[in-house]
């Protein structure tokens, strides 16, 4: 059974020195179906097939609001995002990349294609070929406060 390690996935982590105003963190979660129900755990490997929810977990140790963030999560090959799941409790402005990040824009990402026979048409760009996800919140962090930002993967 081939099983892609997760853990090699947090390099991509940033946790700041301990002075630093943010901190952050990346959780990586098992999403499964039990009786009926849906159950998530901690995990740090998965296979073709399995669902796993990133958790992005961002937390302001300073006494003042920090502003200008870009929270971005990524989209790891061999695996394909899940549409409508990147979730947060806060107002941000939500973009998507299809180019490993040189652009982000909003949804639905469009394309123009042109046919064999010359016509030319815009096509909806699947979410499964989005390579990163982007979400700027609208007010900053204040201080004390954690942020999460969510989302989903299907491993391919």
């Amino acid at each position: 059974m081939n099983r892609i390690i997760l853990g090699a996935l947090l390099f991509w982590t940033t946790t700041l020195w301990a002075e630093s105003p943010l901190s952050s963190k990346m959780e990586t979660y098992l999403v499964a179906e039990k009786n009926g129900q849906e159950v998530v755990t901690v995990t740090d490997e998965a296979s073709p097939g399995d669902v796993v929810e990133y958790r992005l977990i961002y937390t302001n140790n300073a006494e003042q609001p920090l502003s200008g963030l870009e929270i971005t999560g990524p989209i790891p090959a061999n695996t394909a995002y899940l549409k409508d799941s990147a979730s947060t409790d806060v107002s941000t402005e939500f973009t998507v990349s299809i180019d490993d990040g040189s652009s982000f824009e909003a949804e639905p990402v469009t394309r123009t294609i042109t046919g064999p026979d010359g016509q030319t048409q815009n096509v909806i760009v699947p979410p499964s070929d989005y390579t990163q996800l982007r979400w700027v919140p609208e007010n900053g962090i204040q201080p004390g406060q954690v942020l999460e930002y969510r989302y989903r993967v299907k491993v391919q």
